[in-house]
């Protein structure tokens, strides 16, 4: 399976059978990682692996979300799946930082944005968020390969996450992702804008 046809399968997959997965072929998932790219190529990551049963229910009941009307919504299914992904990121001591002021990038060199802050007006933001999601999304297309479906996770209540997995108070934890088989038949691919309301060349129009 080539990469376009990987994206072309992709699915978010919400419903998974119990059937483990080999550890060579989530070996192999997790070394997809590794090869992400990363800002300034500092790999600020950390991927929590979770196969405890107990642990996958509590992470499922920290990923929750309210709706315009106020409904809490608990998205239990996520511990059906045999493995649980928590990506986690060193904003502090790891990622690339970046001073913008007025849209203006002044420093991008890691630790020397952190001894700069409060020195500067403007506003400071790190790679972590890009990072975890352009290596989650390897992780993603690598599955669709290995016949195993995922499903994007942000979702979540990072305080209840960091106490369940020891997780320290300089690192954040994001975005989660559930890997398994699918438990119903593969879904049908979801509505996508066409290329013509998406693209536009040399002035943005």
């Amino acid at each position: 399976m080539g990469v376009i046809e990987a994206i072309q399968q992709r699915r978010s997959i919400r419903h998974y059978r119990s059937d483990e997965i080999p550890e060579e072929i989530l070996n192999r998932l997790l070394g997809v990682l590794r090869l992400a790219p990363s800002g300034g190529n500092r790999q600020p990551w950390k991927f929590v692996v979770v196969r405890d049963k107990e642990t996958r229910g509590k992470l499922a009941a920290a990923c929750c979300f309210s709706t315009e009307k106020g409904h809490l919504v608990v998205q239990d299914w996520i511990a059906e799946a045999p493995v649980v992904i928590v990506a986690c990121g060193a904003e502090k001591e790891g990622a690339a930082g970046f001073y913008r002021e007025d849209g203006v990038p002044l420093i991008a060199n890691g630790q020397v944005v952190i001894g700069e802050m409060g020195k500067r007006p403007g506003e400071y933001v790190t790679s972590v968020p890009w990072d975890l999601a352009i290596a989650l999304d390897h992780f993603s297309l690598a599955a669709v390969e290995e016949g195993l479906g995922t499903c994007w996770i942000a979702g979540v209540n990072e305080k209840v996450v960091k106490n369940l997995l020891s997780i320290p108070d300089d690192i954040r934890a994001q975005l989660i992702m559930p890997v398994g088989y699918s438990a119903l038949s593969w879904p049908d691919p979801r509505p996508r804008k066409s290329l013509e309301e998406i693209v536009c060349y040399d002035k943005y129009s």
